[in-house]
């Protein structure tokens, strides 16, 4: 769904919010929820870095229930290193959730990790975007499982791709360059793109996938 049809139909979006310092993402918060959009976090306010909200009893943990859609690190001043209070950060990416850094990231660890960086303030249309786009390593690994099932059960070396986009609650995969193929064939390579995405991505609920 492209970002403009995602904002017009005011689609929630389940966001999971850090920052490297008390407050810093106090704003950032508010806009999101002025948005429609459900705010969740690894600390309760005022709580110490650790241990976090799940460990501490206050509640499960949102990457696990109900999920969540994307991340936000809020940073207020430029560090080479993650702060104490950002520990969900690593714990998003490990869940394939993609990573928003919004504020001041003249210096800051997250470079090679974020999916969008947000330096004007719009947060929640860095989130829309991010969210509008095929996720590049999802469709990464669904490409080359993809062209390694049509050699492997058609014997075709044909470029084929995939896009994959992904929310808390589905990955939307779309196969290009597989006409032709029988569809017994087609069945079959859909089940092994849906194997590879499923190991790189298992909290996933679902996972849909098309022809183009």
């Amino acid at each position: 769904m492209r970002t403009a049809e995602r904002q017009e139909k005011n689609i929630p979006m389940d966001v999971l919010v850090l920052e490297n310092e008390r407050s810093a993402a106090d704003a950032t918060i508010e806009r999101l929820e002025e948005s429609g959009h459900r705010v969740f976090r690894c600390h309760e306010p005022g709580a110490p870095a650790f241990p976090c909200r799940a460990l501490a009893g206050d509640g499960p943990c949102p990457l696990a229930n109900p999920g969540i859609d994307v991340a936000v690190t809020v940073r207020s001043h430029p560090d080479t290193r993650p702060s104490a209070s950002e520990d969900g950060v690593a714990c998003a990416l490990r869940s394939r959730v993609p990573l928003v850094v919004a504020g001041n990231d003249i210096v800051s660890p997250y470079d090679e990790w974020a999916a969008e960086v947000v330096r004007d303030g719009d947060v929640v249309g860095a989130c829309h975007r991010v969210l509008a786009a095929p996720s590049g390593d999802h469709s990464e690994i669904a490409t080359d499982a993809l062209r390694q099932a049509l050699q492997r059960r058609a014997g075709s070396t044909r470029q084929a791709d995939a896009l994959v986009w992904r929310d808390r609650k589905r990955l939307r995969v779309v196969l290009e360059g597989v006409e032709g193929v029988d569809d017994s064939v087609r069945g079959i390579v859909a089940a092994d793109v849906a194997a590879a995405l499923r190991a790189f991505d298992p909290v996933i609920p679902k996972i849909d996938i098309s022809f183009s």
